[in-house]
């Protein structure tokens, strides 16, 4: 994509002056967000010079490489001159080729190869092989007669050496590799990426010019600007206890203008006996959120996993159960029709088939159609976990963009806006940043905007809680290709007991003070003043959002105020403002 490649090269510019005029040695600064789900027919350059890998273009044979298991490795050179090497007579998944590597405790790396297979499509995976165990650093869907990305990433939690392995369950296919990349970042470098990336893709420079009637220049001009709302989506779950409490109507309120009903609209709690549809309580949450000016992602239609389905729809045959889905995607998506900004239509589809193995291949791909036919205007959104923490063959990028292209490709379906939703779910450690970041890398190259929607980490009793829950959401928010955040917690008194943001009195726990800090620092909470220069200019960059602006001038005997809107789309913006003294 032309606007992820030059957010790419603009992002490694900036990023580069700011370490050298700080004078920070840094051979390799910049992270490439670049990524691409195109196989092409010949591969692109390695990223970073490949790195920390000896000979990672093969340009010298096969220095640096050897066999890892069973079977033959050999240099090969295309038609147009690039050299690749390929594993052949392969009897074990992790036959393949091998480099080993020193990685120092603490820091990330950023793992990509170019590959490609012998015949058909299959999955190849890299695995970063330890002394006692195999780590997952990212897959790809690889075809015979081009080359794919497989991008990735790991974490060194503690030093040590370890063999870069290509695996394959089907040993009956041939692996090409080409241009391997392993660099690696330090957790300050990849703070910087964070801070370029915030200032590049949530905020915008604005220009102010301050005039007389006359159209000259107002030099001395006091410009204050004072930030009205946020347009980046950073919400919270909630829950029916919302319709209890004036407390947690008003913790909620004071804090988040969006949210996903954890469990009020999934059809158990809408149906729970065959026939007898019941939805007073989400009614309620519905009103209560517009009354708040809280937007609502709708979750969800239906849940592929077998064991959440309403108790009576479990034993139905496959011709009443067509009757009972038809009947349940009419009744919810219409009953609320252009009241909110989402639909997760098919949730946890990459790990479930409850609907597909009773009603065919389709039946995800037929409800994303229904689900459009009924809220055109509405983002329809599959819903996952797993995609972004690693380690999750079912649920990886490959396996994502796959499942989306299924359902795009059924016949009227190219119209839908489809979305991407990560549910965040991560377990206690240290999370994989380098995964993660590498992940929603790949699912930003379709061009399909991305949300986190249900961010949750560990148990409230692990003591870095708070700490991963802040890298994560930082992790998420600096990336260009994220729309919006949903967290899935709130306060004790709401049971959420897992991540908990308050107590049972509505204080704040560690992670709520690291939500309040972030929601602070993402935007303009204080109203700024600046002095218009010679010229009447104030330049300044905002976060994206909306704003009034207020200027005076001590020779004015009145003052102006006006709002303006601040969006990714109109960068650069002059506003004239005019003063009448």
């Amino acid at each position: 994509m032309e606007e992820m490649k030059l957010f790419t090269e603009t992002c490694n510019l900036w990023l580069s002056c700011i370490l050298l005029l700080s004078g920070m040695n840094i051979s390799a600064f910049s992270y490439d967000y670049s990524s691409t789900t195109k196989c092409l027919v010949e591969p692109q350059r390695a990223q970073y010079g490949g790195g920390m890998i000896v000979n990672p273009e093969f340009n010298h044979s096969l220095e640096g490489w050897t066999m890892f298991g069973q079977g033959e490795i050999e240099e090969r050179i295309s038609k147009a001159g690039n050299s690749f090497i390929v594993v052949h007579n392969r009897t074990h998944p992790l036959d393949s080729l091998s480099q080993k590597v020193l990685l120092e405790k603490g820091k990330l790396y950023s793992f990509s190869a170019w590959i490609q297979i012998s015949e058909g499509r299959e999955t190849v995976s890299v695995l970063f092989k330890t002394a006692d165990e195999l780590v997952r650093g990212g897959k790809v869907i690889a075809e015979h007669g081009c080359w794919s990305l497989l991008k990735g990433g790991i974490v060194a939690n503690f030093s040590t050496h370890v063999e870069i392995l290509f695996e394959s369950k089907n040993t009956k296919v041939d692996i090409w590799v080409n241009n391997v990349s392993l660099q690696p970042f330090t957790k300050e470098q990849w703070k910087s990426h964070q801070d370029i990336s915030i200032s590049k893709v949530r905020k915008s420079k604005v220009r102010f010019k301050v005039i007389h009637a006359n159209k000259t220049a107002m030099q001395g001009a006091i410009v204050s600007i004072k930030q009205l709302k946020s347009n980046f989506p950073f919400g919270c779950g909630m829950n029916y206890r919302i319709l209890e409490s004036t407390d947690y109507q008003n913790w909620f309120a004071s804090r988040f203008k969006f949210t996903t009903f954890t469990n009020e609209m999934k059809w158990y709690s809408t149906e729970k006996i065959q026939s007898q549809e019941n939805y007073t309580v989400p009614d309620a949450m519905v009103k209560f959120s517009k009354q708040n000016g809280i937007s609502i992602r709708g979750h969800n239609i239906f849940w592929d996993n077998p064991k959440q389905q309403p108790n009576w729809v479990k034993s139905l045959s496959s011709d009443d159960l067509r009757k009972a889905v038809e009947k349940r995607i009419n009744s919810v998506v219409s009953r609320y029709r252009g009241q909110l900004i989402a639909w997760d239509v098919v949730n946890e589809n990459l790990h479930f088939r409850y609907f597909e193995d009773k009603l065919g291949e389709n039946a995800s791909a037929v409800f994303y159609s229904k689900a459009y036919q009924l809220d055109p205007n509405t983002n329809m959104f599959m819903n996952e976990y797993g995609t972004i923490n690693g380690g999750d063959e079912k649920a990886s990028p490959a396996n994502y963009k796959k499942k989306i292209e299924e359902i795009l490709q059924y016949p009227g379906n190219e119209k839908i806006l489809l979305a991407i939703g990560l549910q965040g779910n991560f377990g206690s450690g240290q999370p994989n940043l380098a995964y993660m970041r590498s992940s929603l890398d790949i699912l930003g190259a379709t061009g399909l905007p991305i949300w986190l929607t249900e961010v949750s980490v560990g148990v409230a009793k692990d003591t870095d809680q708070a700490q991963h829950l802040e890298d994560i959401l930082r992790e998420a928010y600096s990336h260009p290709a994220v729309k919006g955040i949903v967290m899935f917690a709130g306060p004790i008194a709401a049971n959420f007991k897992e991540m908990p943001l308050a107590d049972t009195n509505f204080k704040n726990t560690p992670a709520g003070d690291v939500v309040d800090k972030l929601l602070h620092e993402w935007k303009h909470c204080q109203a700024q003043e600046f002095t218009a220069d010679d010229k009447g200019f104030v330049d300044v960059l905002l976060f994206h959002g909306d704003y009034n602006v207020t200027v005076q001038h001590t020779q004015a005997n009145s003052s102006t105020t006006l709002g303006f809107r601040v969006t990714k789309d109109t960068p650069q913006a002059t506003i004239d403002i005019l003063i009448h003294t």
